[in-house]
């Protein structure tokens, strides 16, 4: 048995020492640093604890304690030769033993603490961490009160505090009698997040802008749709349950678009007053951010649930007026059922969409007046006989009718001059009437492939002239690549010659003449179809 008690001695597996007669025989290296760091109360127990294991021999002891991550003593004793040989082993903790892989993973790269369930501090590998008490109070209470109202409950527990200004991902493990707590440092981590997600709102943003301003640039703009494609792209990177924009008519605020908690409230009539947050952003005309709305005072006004019960919980509530000039004419709102739930990146997204909001609304207001100017020009509108285009005479009522709408609101018109390429080849080989035919399939496909809003005049012989309100350079050249490339891929039968047309594009914004606008069209055409032969 002796010879046993020595060659496990001599295995550095756990602390264990040998002592003959109450005096130390072989102790292995493990035990020796136990020896050097414990304290005298300790080491009294252990030699109570040899005495007790003599008189008792064969008889296992265990002595506890706490002390570093040793939690006991453990002898037995033997008579051996007329001397009592004794061994000592140290117990670990038992929460160490059970997550032994998990401790010896972390351990030496992060803070790692054993507490019982009065939350005292059994073992801690970073000193500073031991000091938590007293260095982060709150942070400390925090974890003690998270310990000791899951103790019953044997579970693993995860949160996330700031400490030393570094945040940790807090993982606390229970076991037995004690709780093993790892502090991760994530605050690269977390920061990393936090840039990945601004870099998603920041594309969001331009794929957002690009969807509506096609939106806008269709034949009517449709705030239904508009407003379905913001709520589509804002949940791909911003948490909202509900998502609304309303418009003023008359006593009442209706919702041309809006989603509650998954379900469209599109339609919906809040009657203007003191009840509703949407009154209030109305009223005061200014962005309003409210983190919690069960805290917020905005007496006179109050919230009003849009399904019944929900002025119980608490949301985060973002209001945006809605304006056409310096009128208000409505509000936009994002909400989140949660206090805090939205950053600085998710506010300022927020802010731009509501300005994008009150261009649509802008736009479909000057469709409708011109709409209603076109009505009123149909029974002496006059159109080309052979295409179905309107007539230069029409273009300039309508352009005089036009440009009173934009030097009292703003904006610009983009011009476009179109020449069909070799027209007079087409003419002298085919005939005139293929000619004609060629111009009107031209007319035709040109009248198809602009808005309402949009005009297509027949200026004279192979020459068209397309207006363009509110369309940027940019999209201008865009709508007119597409249109050239629809006018190659023409099959006119009696013509086997490929057509191909030139274009110049010159923009209006009321700085110069509506003549000279046309003249820098029509040289940026001809410089166009030089380009091309060359």
């Amino acid at each position: 048995m002796r010879d046993i008690f020595t060659w496990l001695c001599g295995k550095n597996i756990i602390p264990c020492a040998v002592f003959r007669d109450g005096i130390e025989y072989q102790v292995n290296a493990l035990f020796k640093n136990f020896l050097a760091t414990t304290n005298s109360a300790v080491q009294k127990k252990m030699k109570s604890l040899i005495k007790k294991s003599q008189s008792q021999l064969t008889t296992p002891l265990s002595q506890s304690f706490k002390y570093d991550v040793w939690q006991a003593l453990a002898a037995i004793s033997i008579k051996q030769d007329d001397s009592i040989y004794t061994m000592l082993l140290l117990e670990p903790n038992s929460s160490l033993v059970e997550h032994i892989t998990t401790f010896l993973r972390v351990v030496s790269s992060s803070p790692v603490m054993i507490i019982n369930k009065k939350a005292e501090i059994l073992y801690c590998n970073k000193p500073e961490f031991g000091k938590l008490e007293r260095t982060h109070p709150q942070q400390w209470e925090r974890i003690k009160k998270i310990v000791q109202k899951n103790f019953t409950k044997r579970i693993t527990f995860q949160e996330d505090l700031l400490i030393y200004d570094r945040l940790y991902h807090i993982t606390a493990i229970h076991e037995y009698d004690d709780f093993l707590i790892i502090f991760k440092d994530i605050t690269t981590q977390k920061l990393a997040e936090e840039r990945y997600q601004q870099l998603r709102i920041f594309g969001l943003r331009f794929s957002l802008l690009e969807r509506i301003m096609d939106a806008l640039t269709e034949e009517r703009t449709d705030l239904r749709r508009i407003g379905k494609i913001i709520y589509e792209e804002t949940r791909k990177v911003v948490p909202i349950d509900t998502f609304y924009f309303a418009l003023i008519d008359d006593d009442f605020i209706v919702i041309e678009y809006g989603i509650n908690q998954g379900t469209e409230i599109t339609g919906l009539k809040i009657k203007r007053g003191h009840v509703g947050l949407s009154n209030y952003v109305i009223d005061k005309g200014e962005f309003t951010y409210i983190p919690n709305t069960k805290t917020a005072r905005l007496d006179p006004y109050k919230p009003m649930a849009i399904t019944k019960g929900e002025t119980r919980y608490i949301w985060s509530y973002v209001g945006i007026p809605l304006k056409i000039g310096a009128k208000i004419v409505g509000a936009a709102s994002f909400q989140k059922r949660a206090a805090n739930a939205f950053t600085q990146s998710h506010l300022a997204f927020f802010e731009l969409i509501g300005k994008e909001i009150s261009v649509a609304i802008r736009m479909r207001a000057l469709f409708d007046e011109l709409e209603a100017q076109r009505l009123r020009y149909k029974e002496i509108a006059m159109k080309d006989p052979l295409t179905g285009c309107y007539t230069r005479y029409y273009f300039a009522e309508y352009f005089d009718r036009f440009q009173g709408i934009i030097e009292r609101k703003g904006g610009e018109i983009c011009f476009v001059m179109v020449d069909v390429d070799n027209f007079k080849s087409i003419n002298d080989r085919f005939g005139h009437i293929v000619g004609d035919t060629v111009i009107k399939e031209i007319g035709n496909l040109l009248m198809k492939n602009v808005r309402k809003m949009d005009l297509v005049v027949r200026y004279g012989g192979d020459e068209f002239l397309l207006m363009f309100p509110y369309v940027t350079f940019r999209r201008a050249e865009s709508i007119m690549q597409r249109i050239s490339k629809k006018v190659s891929e023409l099959n006119i039968p009696e013509c086997d010659e490929k057509i191909t047309l030139s274009y110049g594009i010159s923009v209006y914004d009321g700085s110069k003449s509506l003549e000279e606008i046309l003249k820098i069209a029509d040289e940026h055409m001809y410089k166009g179809k030089k380009e091309a032969r060359v």
